[in-house]
């Protein structure tokens, strides 16, 4: 146990590392195209965004996860989900280049499509790249997966603003896109050995897909759900809106999808190796769950409370719309990381059918709201996202009881600590930005360092066990030191 508790400790450290560097690095790029870029060029983006990533869950097919939880994996399953993933590539990229004239006339936007088409060689690049991301993940050799997306991450940022100062517009953002991609899959080829030699396997393939068929059914419609917002936004409203809508849940997505992709990502091969022995697994979702609320609600719910000041002083008055979407987004991703560590769970036990079954409901009752929201605006969506994500706790959690045990009373017992002392916590820092009359930046401070330390205290008068447990790492590191 305290081998395993050291190997998923390295493992989200590593991630937590890539996650600052990488993805800090990508906030800082964000800011500085804002500053170059109109909304109405992040809406084109935002458009074009769902033709590519329904072809990446083609590629992706749920073999890559299949690869990382398997027992044992042989040279033979590596290269069957290559070159199963490579010629379903090509079929998607076709996919891609013929429909794009007919995704510009549904938006009507002709620059759509030059712009889907140069997008979607991602759907290549990304398929190259997955067989050496299961090896590393396998290994849990996270540190060279940090070091690669955070130098394709620089690269590509840098690349991206110059082209934004030489007014690409929003080529610029395909720059960054395109380049990241290629250059993370580049450096990923180098670090690994492995190489694709010309055998395939129909029995690797059935036995993995056996696992990877209903997470490429949920991942279609996750990519469909997630998507529909801009979808449907961009039909019946103006690029500009769709544009300050994307950016919001760009900003939203940063913060609690990669928090808690990060730690997915460090956990789920060393509990698949758990997967047997429910009682421990609890045990260690209940810990992943408390630590990951702790670390998640301050920030999402401070975001929320500052928001308005955030965007004015980081951006531009420009991007000062997006406010509303981003202070009722932050809700939805306070709740996110109940919802992801549910899913997780059901795909460490190998139960990815329950996966797919949860998930076609729960997009179903969201894609009914969506379109019950619509005469209602843009808001009334994003309202409407807010609605769905709490309606999900009920059928996200069905089968975490059912199997091992954790209910959805047992998980708001975890998480409600957290998340009244992050309620306390902003809600000190929004009164203060309300009062305060002093240079802005100096305002924003302040404000996060007096939600921060009355989030810390509310937390110890509560007792909150992500703190505990924080404290209780620290005592024993300290001991054997």
């Amino acid at each position: 146990m305290k081998s395993m508790n050291r190997r998923i400790g390295i493992g989200v450290a590593w991630n937590m590392i890539n996650l600052l560097a990488s993805k800090g690095a990508s906030t800082v790029f964000l800011l500085l195209l804002a500053k170059f870029l109109a909304p109405d060029a992040f809406g084109l983006i935002a458009m074009t965004t769902v033709v590519f990533e329904l072809a990446n869950v083609f590629v992706a097919s749920g073999l890559g996860t299949a690869v990382i939880r398997s027992k044992s994996i042989s040279v033979l399953d590596l290269n069957t989900v290559f070159y199963t993933n490579l010629g379903i590539s090509i079929f998607a990229y076709t996919a891609i280049f013929i429909s794009a004239p007919y995704v510009a006339t549904f938006y009507s936007q002709p620059e759509l499509t030059s712009l889907i088409k140069v997008m979607g060689l991602i759907v290549f690049i990304n398929a190259a790249k997955i067989i050496q991301s299961a090896i590393l993940s396998r290994d849990m050799d996270f540190k060279t997966l940090m070091k690669a997306n955070t130098i394709a991450t620089l690269l590509s940022g840098t690349l991206a603003v110059t082209a934004a100062y030489c007014d690409w517009g929003v080529w610029s953002l395909v720059v960054l896109m395109v380049s990241q991609a290629l250059i993370s899959a580049s450096i990923l080829w180098l670090a690994s050995s492995w190489r694709p030699q010309l055998r395939f396997s129909g029995e690797s393939f059935s036995r993995l897909f056996a696992f990877g068929r209903n997470l490429l059914g949920e991942g279609l419609l996750s990519v469909v759900f997630q998507n529909s917002y801009v979808l449907v936004i961009g039909r019946f409203f103006s690029a500009e809106i769709t544009g300050l809508y994307f950016f919001a849940r760009k900003i939203n997505d940063l913060i609690s999808h990669q928090l808690t992709g990060a730690v997915q990502q460090a956990t789920f091969p060393a509990l698949s190796t758990l997967q047997d022995d429910y009682q421990i697994l609890k045990h260690k979702y209940r810990q992943i769950m408390q630590l990951m609320m702790f670390m998640i609600a301050p920030i999402m719910l401070l975001l929320a409370a500052l928001s308005f000041r955030v965007v004015d002083l980081l951006f531009d008055e420009k991007w000062l719309g997006a406010t509303p979407y981003l202070q009722l987004l932050c809700v939805v991703g306070l709740l996110y990381p109940i919802h992801a560590l549910n899913v997780n769970l059901l795909n460490v036990i190998g139960r990815s059918d329950l996966v797919f079954k949860v998930g076609l409901f729960k997009k179903t009752v969201s894609l009914l709201l969506l379109f019950l929201a619509l005469p209602h605006g843009v808001i009334g969506i994003v309202w409407s996202q807010v609605i769905a994500s709490f309606l999900a706790l009920l059928p996200n959690t069905y089968f975490s009881k059912k199997l091992v045990g954790y209910s959805l009373a047992e998980q708001l017992r975890d998480v409600v600590k957290p998340v009244f002392a992050a309620v306390l916590g902003s809600s000190v820092a929004g009164l203060l930005a309300s009062v305060l009359a002093l240079n802005p930046y100096l305002i924003l401070l302040l404000t996060v360092c007096c939600g921060v330390f009355c989030y810390l205290i509310s937390s110890f008068w509560l007792r909150a066990e992500g703190l505990l447990l924080i404290f209780d790492r620290l005592s024993r590191r300290v001991e054997r030191e």
